[in-house]
């Protein structure tokens, strides 16, 4: 069955939740970080609650976490303009209000764009990444976020791109659903603007879930050609 990227308004439910758990070393460094990364979604095919939660931690302490809930308005096939909250518990306890877009662009780049906004602090971050399959299990996925400070945030990220994250996951899909992956990641300071921070290498080895649409009543079973995209927009029954 061939699917349309045009969505089609129906009463259907979807959703598509990624889950990314492992273990970490910063070179250089003494111990080792534990991560958990969720991303995805619920709803149809023109209004959907999008929800991304990432957390850190390192010798048992709570080094980072962010959750964000978004609502997700179709725009454009594969396309949603998105606003909604972002939670930070660590380091201290703040709350955005986040507005941004998602989606595919050409030669399937997952992009994701955010702003923002808490009193008169205005920051960004700008993601891309896309999967390429070197084997039918195994695939390559290179990433590169960014982060921007539109003003001062506090004395050591002044205006501008404070924090540059470019890396390879590498993973084998035993199935569509669990795969193992290894990750190397290469994080950049600029000098001028965090206080002469160092750029640093990760290497994060972990097993990542997926879990495509659930059936709910009067939406089909999904399809081969449908697989596991969080862009796929299945067919109804």
């Amino acid at each position: 069955m061939t699917l349309s990227a045009q969505a089609v308004e129906d009463e259907s439910i979807y959703s598509y939740t990624r889950v990314e758990a492992g273990t970490g070393k910063v070179r250089g460094q003494a111990g080792s970080s534990q991560s958990l990364a969720v991303d995805g979604w619920v709803g149809g095919d023109f209004n959907r609650l999008w929800y991304q939660f990432d957390g850190e931690r390192t010798g048992g302490r709570t080094e980072a976490s962010e959750l964000q809930l978004l609502y997700g308005r179709y725009i454009a096939p594969f396309w949603d303009a998105q606003v909604g909250l972002r939670h930070d518990e660590r380091p201290g306890q703040r709350t955005y209000l986040a507005v941004g877009v998602r989606g595919l662009a050409p030669y399937a780049f997952d992009v994701d764009l955010k702003l923002f906004v808490r009193n008169d602090k205005v920051s960004a971050r700008t993601r891309f990444e896309n999967d390429f399959l070197l084997t039918n299990r195994f695939i390559a996925r290179p990433y590169i976020n960014v982060e921007w400070s539109a003003s001062n945030l506090d004395p050591t990220v002044r205006r501008g791109p404070y924090q540059t994250d470019v890396g390879l996951q590498a993973r084998y899909e035993f199935n569509r659903r669990v795969a193992p992956y290894v990750d190397v990641s290469r994080t950049f300071y600029p000098r001028a603007q965090s206080g002469g921070q160092r750029p640093a290498t990760t290497v994060r080895a972990g097993l990542r879930s997926t879990c495509p649409r659930m059936s709910w009543p009067g939406c089909a079973p999904t399809t081969s050609s449908c697989s596991c995209s969080r862009w796929c927009r299945c067919a109804p029954a």
